[in-house]
């Protein structure tokens, strides 16, 4: 059983240049929300060669050495990760060796707080050819190559979920959830599906309307909702599932009118200058400035 997730970080997550590969934060949020066959959460650390102190050693060269490793970490953004970094965050001047060293990960779970997990219960994730087999063939980890095992962080999440828990549907709805974003369509439930790895989802889109003689109600968001079919191993299956569920003219234009119903009953908040007694919904401002209609109630007061 998986309990830990073990991160490289150069020319892993970040590149040679110290810029964050392409879905890495997407992927850290989604395995962030895993939990473990036996109910609780993953895990999950960071582990670094960065640079050895040099003799002598002492409990303040280390620390320096740690803080200009977080001073990199603070600039790629990925530190709210890896938070707290002192119990998250191991460098091997922490052990005194270098990965592979079994050493080394057994600190990292020291400083994680996880003393009791065994080696055979993580997974390293590096780009490291030699590290990946040496884990896995000396200290019988699990580990995934990163431009190996798969070269895009939007896979990560599907392969890792298939690790931790096979059979776990929790986990199969947060990969899916995520995935169904990238096409814009946000998940309101899912069920189980036929096996594990897959669910019936129920969704919404979002699409833009204008209502005809209310100005204020230019270019509204307005939900409309979507089912189907996902599995979390088939990446087509979300987009086939995305192209399929694209609102049709007629039901935008339905969705239109019943908005339009509702502002002329007076049943919409947050309108300039209009009082909404008891309005079933409410217009509200999201973080990219988009104006979306959002139910608040079912009946009006």
């Amino acid at each position: 059983m998986l309990r830990v997730v073990i991160f490289d970080l150069g020319q892993t997550l970040i590149d040679g240049a110290n810029q964050v590969f392409p879905h890495v934060r997407e992927a850290l949020t989604v395995i962030s929300g895993f939990i473990t066959r036996s109910g609780t959460p993953l895990r999950s650390c960071l582990v670094s060669d960065f640079t050895m102190v040099s003799p002598p050693v002492t409990a303040a060269r280390v620390a320096a050495l740690f803080n200009q490793y977080l001073t990199i970490l603070d600039g790629t953004g990925l530190r709210p990760f890896f938070e707290p970094v002192k119990k998250r965050v191991t460098l091997s001047t922490h052990a005194g060796v270098r990965k592979p060293a079994r050493q080394i990960f057994e600190k990292a779970l020291q400083r994680l707080g996880a003393s009791t997990v065994r080696l055979e219960e993580c997974l390293l994730i590096t780009e490291n050819a030699i590290h990946v087999q040496k884990a896995r063939t000396q200290l019988h980890m699990q580990a995934l190559q990163f431009q190996a095992d798969f070269d895009d962080w939007a896979e990560a999440p599907t392969l890792i979920a298939q690790l931790v828990t096979p059979h776990q549907f929790t986990n199969t709805v947060a990969v899916i959830k995520a995935r169904l974003a990238e096409h814009g369509v946000d998940l309101v439930s899912a069920e189980p599906g036929e096996d594990a790895d897959s669910a019936r989802v129920h969704g919404q889109v979002w699409r833009a309307v204008s209502i005809p003689g209310f100005e204020d109600l230019k270019d509204l968001q307005i939900a409309i909702s979507v089912e189907g079919n996902v599995s979390r191993r088939k990446k087509n299956d979300v987009k086939k599932m995305a192209k399929l569920v694209q609102p049709s003219d007629e039901q935008v234009a339905e969705a239109a009118s019943f908005v339009k119903s509702l502002a002329t009953h007076g049943q919409i908040a947050g309108r300039p200058g209009k009082r909404a007694r008891g309005a079933t919904h409410q217009i509200e401002t999201d973080e990219k400035g988009n104006r979306k209609l959002v139910r608040k109630r079912f009946s009006a007061i």
